[in-house]
């Protein structure tokens, strides 16, 4: 109940600012009211932990100026606060910028005293509260609404804004880490790093985690964060003042550039919790001059290309060259860095072969909503040591972090509903936390899936999580024991279909050729061909004929599969089709039926990646490597396979003729109409 409380008061505290900001026309720049609350925050904390200084809390200041001028007082104490060393980042700056003061003109009493009595009522009793940790939960849970409400429509900023279910589970993961570490070695102090900390949730959450440990008697932690935009760098360092992390160094710097403070820690960090940005690009020439030091996996393609490189793979490369030998590290990262070929795969291959996969943990399109994107990511989880091919790698996936993000008046927001997996496959991995060695998969979980899989496993497949699912190897394994029996043989779709347009994925238009999308194609193979007939695509489509199959790879959760009819006239089809002709003595109504059976589907819809839940693709190695049963024999179970599979073809057959007759009596009869 208090923290609802304390959340209504805030709740309401912003939107009668924003009343105010909006009559006066004063600080309408997001930024600029976040600045005004930090001033009025370091005040408090200063009041709190530092009451020799002679700063008065606000709620005194209040109370002396409920008639008065509450900004000459307010300004006087910031010039104080600003002189103490708590204030000071490592370059010398104060955490109050150069005019520690309010950016509020005399005359502006009221607005100061209204953003004084949000601050007062939102914090001070709780700075003051002797219940330790439940305070924390609250500032932390007010602090990040304030903030998150401030950035989430600026999509550059609200990439730092990671849902605290996500910084929860990776926290204490790294606990997990911190323990494993300091079991085994010498030195009992912890460096915990965030290159890219943003308003530093990592770093403040893993400080309420160690706090909460036995760790924290007879060891010592240092929490070290930077990031480029000073602003951030700021409220991180006011976010970890707040809980009493004093000691935290917070700088401001480009990791992935040189001449900033993290230079000074190449190989002494021992857990780096982060979320990067993503997307950012920087050209081969910007980084040669430090990419040995920097970017040791990527060096040799830096000084030889002349090419842009993607941020996140610089920044997994930066976090390989800060780690001490041992070192872990848990990043979240954009789908394409652990499924996407090329430069990402070079440095997936040197993940592998170099450092250990620890953990993959997939996460749920709506994770980063609220700052607006849905883009796939997943938890990448490595250690900066050499790889036991017996050792196990967890793969897990969570479709769920038990909130969605709706639209109100064009301003995304978070509601809670439906459960959070991550507990669920926190559990299950603190119980694998023991088995080091593992010569088979084991499915450790159904829902969500959780599964152990041998090191050697990696070196040949993907770091993809839902091509590791539980209900994959489930399939395979029920598909192994039916084998097993005699009555069915196991066959790679590869071993029973060949790719005619393996060399050829795109052809001009003949005359009087359609072309056949995606779209056109309906449940059970199904044509619309009245669309198919109106269709003029903007790019040539890849030859197919009659009695070739169609299978989408783009949204295979969607089963779209055709045979190929002979309509009358050429046709051709989308490059997302993946073209497939039978070979001898398989019917290719048998293989359509097969490929959408839910033995073939289970296998399909696990093995695909892609940048979103929208856009998920399976490629075609993937695709021809799924297991198909086929009966054998002559028995009466084959005969009424046989049947089935004839009944299949010609009701399918039935369909495309009866679409077409549609078609046909339609556009006669609408001539006839406007005759």
């Amino acid at each position: 109940m208090r923290k609802e409380t304390l959340l209504e008061k805030f709740n309401s505290g912003l939107l009668e600012l924003r009343e105010i900001f909006h009559k006066t026309g004063r600080l309408d720049d997001s930024n600029a009211k976040l600045d005004e609350v930090s001033k009025l925050l370091c005040l408090e904390l200063a009041s709190v932990y530092y009451s020799k200084a002679g700063i008065p809390p606000l709620i005194s200041l209040l109370d002396k100026n409920n008639s008065g001028n509450i900004i000459v007082d307010i300004n006087n104490a910031l010039e104080k606060a600003a002189k103490l060393e708590i204030f000071r980042n490592p370059d010398g700056e104060s955490l109050l910028g150069t005019n520690p003061r309010l950016n509020l003109a005399d005359s502006e009493v009221d607005l100061a005293f209204k953003l004084a009595k949000l601050v007062s009522e939102t914090f001070n009793g709780h700075l003051r509260s002797p219940e330790g940790q439940k305070t924390f939960e609250l500032l932390n849970e007010a602090f990040g609404h304030f903030v998150r409400d401030n950035f989430r429509n600026n999509i550059e900023d609200a990439q730092y804004m990671t849902p605290p279910e996500v910084v929860d589970f990776m926290c204490e993961l790294g606990l997990m880490e911190a323990n494993r570490m300091l079991s085994y070695r010498e030195s009992k102090r912890l460096l915990v790093t965030d290159p890219s900390c943003g308003v530093g949730s990592f770093l403040a959450q893993f400080y309420r985690c160690w706090l909460k440990s036995p760790l924290k008697d007879i060891n010592d932690i240092k929490l070290l964060g930077q990031d480029k935009v000073d602003r951030m760098a700021r409220l991180a360092k006011l976010n970890l003042l707040l809980f009493g992390a004093r000691d935290a160094i917070i700088v401001r710097g480009n990791s992935l550039l040189q001449g900033s403070e993290l230079d000074k820690y190449i190989e002494t960090c021992d857990l780096i919790l982060t979320n990067p940005p993503f997307g950012a690009r920087f050209h081969t020439s910007e980084l040669g001059f430090h990419s040995i030091k920097f970017f040791p996996c990527l060096h040799d393609f830096i000084q030889s290309s002349n090419a842009y490189i993607d941020s996140e793979l610089l920044f997994i490369a930066r976090y390989i060259s800060l780690l001490r030998p041992g070192g872990a590290a848990l990043v979240v990262v954009p789908d394409a860095v652990i499924s996407a070929t090329g430069l990402p795969g070079l440095v997936r291959e040197y993940l592998v072969k170099k450092c250990s996969i620890v953990s993959v943990t997939e996460l749920p399109s709506v994770t980063f909503a609220q700052a607006g994107t849905r883009t796939k990511t997943c938890i990448l989880h490595f250690r900066k040591q050499a790889p036991n091919s017996k050792n196990i790698v967890f793969f897990a996936c969570a479709k769920e972090l038990g909130f969605e993000v709706s639209s109100r008046k064009g301003v995304p927001y978070k509601r809670h509903e439906g459960k959070n997996d991550l507990p669920k496959i926190m559990g299950t991995y603190k119980s694998l936390e023991n088995i080091t060695v593992m010569d088979s998969v084991k499915i450790n979980l159904l829902e969500p899936s959780c599964v152990s899989v041998p090191y050697l496993h990696i070196l040949k497949e993907t770091l993809t999580p839902s091509h590791h699912s539980a209900s994959r190897y489930s399939t395979l394994t029920t598909l192994d024991i039916k084998s097993s029996d005699g009555g069915v043989e196991l066959v790679k779709l590869r071993d029973i279909v060949t790719l005619p347009n393996i060399h050829t994925r795109s052809t001009k238009a003949q005359t009087g050729a359609k072309c056949i999308s995606v779209l056109h194609v309906g449940d059970f193979g199904s044509l619309n061909v009245r669309e198919l007939m109106n269709y003029s695509p903007k790019y040539p489509g890849q030859p197919c004929s009659p009695g070739d199959i169609l299978f989408s790879k783009i949204n295979p959760r969607i089963p779209r599969a055709l045979v190929v009819p002979d309509l009358g006239f050429p046709l051709s089809c989308s490059t997302e089709f993946e073209v497939m002709r039978v070979k001898e003595s398989y019917s290719a109504y048998e293989v359509m039926l097969l490929l959408l059976s839910s033995c073939a589907q289970s296998q399909i819809q696990s093995l695909t990646s892609g940048t979103s839940s929208s856009h998920n693709r399976i490629k075609t190695e993937q695709l021809m490597g799924i297991l198909l049963p086929i009966l054998k024999g002559n028995g009466k179970k084959k005969a009424e396979y046989s049947k089935l599979v004839e009944s299949f073809k010609m009701a399918h057959i039935s369909i495309i003729n009866a679409s077409v007759d549609i078609y046909k009596s339609w556009q006669a009869a609408d001539l006839l109409l406007n005759e």
